[in-house]
């Protein structure tokens, strides 16, 4: 049925939301400062639920999201600790998706037999399959799915942009009509709600499946299940968008069971003249995955071609190997969000011969072939400190001795001097990493800012990183 919330038109269940959560008791467990916790809090408020927050952080740490919260007088908080009894006043509990299912609050709730949901879960019941278009994947889902969402709305579609960009699905819903399209970006965290709910969406897009994660999924099995969920759940109507030749994606055991249509996309379906405005072959088959989902779309109704143009006119996503920089003969791009060493890879391969700034903290992942990477493409490596940073180090340290022979005294030596004007220093400080950048480049020089890694031992996550980078790169390059 439709109802009105927020003066628009909304899907919701047979029952009024407000009569289902009014007086209800909800703890939001872990608010965070990502405005998914945010966004399920005010959720939850403006419908009368009584709602108590609880997060291991501090109000100081917590003050962007708690100034936005200062509508809402009645809300409890909890901050600093995780108590029991707070899980046992509870009817329904909102539990942040970073947290691991081994998470001992989350296995007392439901040995309690607590209701736990994700806000996903949440989102789930009040939009219908047939409404979303989900991407996922290790890398690539973001721009692909923000391809998708710019060529459906071009060509005429009612369409709203949501999912793991930043802010809570929940912040949606008074947005979704009957006929409006939902383009959702998915993460493997997230993907657990579908699991959870047996609901995959009717059109799903999967960009490709490397190592990320292992840290909270434990291992590349789990990873790669917890993916499968965007499709598990289809029926012989829906659609499954796969590139063709990933060795994951299109081997049996991924397939096996799979009800969903497949759609095999490639670089071969794009026009010989595309000519997009963002570099990288792994863009390219973003697009190619974009284009195969928009002519099946909109091969019955709609503008197909004003969607293509959309498609051409595409300048990036911000974080996303995004160009922040054009001045002097210099160019700087930004891709904090690439936090795996294979999203790092390909855009080192991509802008071959740059200043590249890469490390973090590692996430459980091998950084063999992104050291290989930097030893074949980069102009010279500066690193932010952390776990990741060492691993690489490491590795560029093993492909240097695997290649030289012990008894050659010149060849060691000069694979010494190649990787001491490589290798550069290892920073905590953006600024002072960029005015040590900024004394030895050139005219002509590209700077890429490509992790490779998670952030929080410096940052609050990996869009803080990137926020920073930016003014640090205005106050240090002007």
């Amino acid at each position: 049925m439709d109802t009105n919330f927020a003066g628009k038109k909304v899907l919701i269940s047979e029952r009024s939301e407000e009569s289902r959560f009014r007086g209800k008791r909800v703890l939001i467990l872990g608010l965070g400062i990502n405005q998914g916790g945010l966004g399920a809090t005010r959720f939850f408020a403006k419908l009368g639920a009584k709602v108590k927050v609880t997060d291991l952080k501090d109000k100081e740490f917590l003050k962007p999201s708690l100034d936005q919260l200062k509508e809402f007088p009645e809300i409890e908080y909890v901050l600093g600790e995780h108590k029991f009894e707070d899980l046992d006043w509870a009817d329904l509990i909102i539990r942040n998706p970073a947290l691991k299912p081994d998470n001992p609050y989350l296995k007392y709730a439901r040995e309690k037999g607590k209701q736990v949901e994700m806000d996903m879960g949440i989102f789930l019941q009040f939009v219908k399959p047939e409404q979303v278009i989900g991407v996922t994947g290790t890398k690539g889902k973001s721009t692909t799915a923000s391809l998708i969402y710019e060529t459906l709305k071009a060509g005429g579609k009612d369409i709203i942009f949501a999912g793991n960009i930043g802010k809570s699905v929940l912040d949606t819903i008074p947005y979704v009509k009957t006929n409006t399209l939902v383009v959702l970006e998915i993460s493997s965290f997230q993907l657990m709600a579908f699991g959870e709910h047996h609901v995959s969406p009717h059109w799903a897009v999967i960009s490709n499946i490397y190592p990320d994660h292992l840290n909270y999924h434990g291992t590349m099995e789990n990873y790669t299940e917890a993916k499968r969920f965007i499709a598990k759940f289809q029926n012989n109507n829906d659609f499954l968008f796969i590139k063709k030749g990933d060795i994951i994606t299109n081997s049996d055991n991924f397939i096996k069971g799979l009800k969903g249509k497949i759609i095999y996309y490639s670089l071969t379906d794009l026009p010989e003249n595309f000519l997009p405005k963002i570099p990288g072959e792994h863009n390219l088959e973003n697009f190619a995955a974009s284009f195969a989902v928009f002519n099946e779309i909109l091969r019955t109704q709609g503008d197909a071609q004003r969607a293509y143009q959309a498609l051409e006119n595409f300048a990036g996503v911000e974080f996303r190997l995004q160009l922040i920089y054009d001045k002097n003969g210099i160019k700087i791009y930004n891709d904090t969000a690439a936090t795996t060493p294979v999203a790092a890879q390909a855009n080192i391969k991509s802008l071959s011969g740059a200043i590249l700034i890469t490390g973090g903290v590692n996430k459980d992942l091998p950084y063999n072939d992104l050291a290989q990477a930097i030893e074949k493409y980069a102009k010279s490596v500066y690193f932010l400190e952390g776990s990741a940073t060492d691993e690489i180090k490491k590795c560029l340290q093993q492909i240097a001795s695997s290649k030289t022979p012990r008894n050659d005294v010149i060849a060691i030596r000069q694979k010494q001097e190649k990787q001491s004007l490589l290798i550069q220093g290892t920073y905590s400080d953006l600024e002072k990493l960029l005015t040590d950048v900024k004394s030895v480049t050139k005219p002509g020089d590209t700077i890429l800012f490509s992790p490779g890694a998670a952030s929080f031992n410096l940052f609050q996550n990996e869009f803080d990183r990137g926020r920073k980078f930016n003014l640090a790169v205005a106050k240090i390059f002007g």
